[in-house]
């Protein structure tokens, strides 16, 4: 493959069978031929995602950032985990029709980035199309709306919650965060009121009181029955100190496509965004997450694997083999955090 110059991304709205239009930035392989297609969808604005997508096409990929419904340059309206697997897939068979789809199509992204993965190469396999998911890539996955809401022992991730939805929850641009004493009180008075204290109506709108309750009633996946039958192969990334850790286990032990890899580290969901200045340039030394995630999809035969980089020995393997059992050990699923901006 001749590398060529990367170009600005160019605009690509799809407009899907209920008159949505989705909004998205494709941007192209620095090769003449690409290695496959990225489709990245997110509330968080796609026009942030230069970097990731710059990353992606270094190595030799198209990639398509789109917005969800109902966010930034996306119409329709925006209800968080509902419809991201119909609309993924409606973009995935756009490309195939259209000649877009340069390569096999990969399913990638992060946090809720990750749950439109997951769940448009789910919608893909129950359409029966021949258009198929080659891989998912689901880093730090924000699984579902109890998954996000609720600790493994079923206690409510409050601050959390409330931070990411009064940022990003009710509105089709994301908010600024609560300073800390404001999130303190909401936290308070959902604690000593009820839930519905912590997201009135007079500030987020008519909707926001169902929406905020419908999280805290939804039921807890079950995830070999949601995913147990995927063939696409899935590389989890996770990481010590993320929040999602214990679900992202279990969505690797979930997934029987036959070709599950899972990574983690030493970070929490911010993944390398967590390191410190020496560990991070380490990683880097190392050629970085995406070397990891490229080796996995130049492997469609290998089998499932864990491995766990530790970031602070530059003279040994990285990637050493280790166990999913070890690390249930050392990865805490109850970690509380300042909440982040997206998860």
């Amino acid at each position: 493959m001749n590398p060529r110059s990367r170009t600005s991304p160019q605009r690509l709205n799809i407009a899907l069978g209920d008159g949505t239009v989705l909004a998205g930035d494709h941007h192209r392989s620095v090769h003449d031929t690409a290695r496959g297609t990225v489709l990245i969808r997110t509330p968080y604005d796609r026009r942030q995602y230069r970097a990731q997508a710059g990353a992606w096409q270094a190595q030799g990929h198209d990639v398509l950032v789109q917005d969800v419904r109902g966010r930034y340059g996306s119409t329709g309206t925006w209800r968080p985990y509902a419809t991201e697997g119909q609309d993924g897939a409606e973009t995935a068979r756009f490309l195939e029709r259209e000649g877009l789809l340069n390569g096999p199509l990969f399913l990638a992204g992060a946090s809720y980035d990750a749950h439109c993965a997951l769940e448009t190469a789910r919608r893909l396999e129950i359409d029966g199309n021949q258009l198929r998911a080659a891989a998912v890539v689901a880093l730090v996955p924000a699984l579902g709306l109890f998954e996000t809401a609720r600790n493994p022992d079923g206690s409510p991730r409050l601050r959390d919650r409330i931070g990411w939805w009064h940022m990003h929850g009710f509105a089709a641009e994301s908010r600024a965060p609560l300073a800390s004493p404001d999130l303190e009180r909401r936290c308070h008075e959902a604690r000593e009121r009820g839930l519905a204290h912590a997201m009135p109506e007079k500030i987020y709108g008519a909707e926001a009181p169902g929406q905020w309750d419908r999280l805290w009633k939804a039921p807890k996946l079950d995830l070999a029955t949601r995913y147990g039958s995927c063939q696409a192969a899935l590389l989890v990334v996770s990481g010590h100190r993320d929040f999602f850790a214990h679900e992202a286990l279990e969505l690797a032990a979930a997934w029987d496509s036959g070709n599950t890899g899972f990574l983690t580290g030493p970070w929490g969901h911010r993944l390398t965004g967590d390191l410190d200045p020496a560990a991070a340039s380490s990683l880097r030394r190392h050629g970085g997450l995406i070397d990891r995630v490229q080796e996995f999809l130049d492997r469609p035969d290998v089998r499932p694997f864990t491995r766990e980089f530790n970031p602070f020995h530059d003279d040994t393997d990285p990637w050493e083999p280790s166990d999913r059992t070890r690390l249930r050990a050392t990865t805490n699923p109850s970690v509380r955090t300042e909440c982040e901006s997206s998860s």
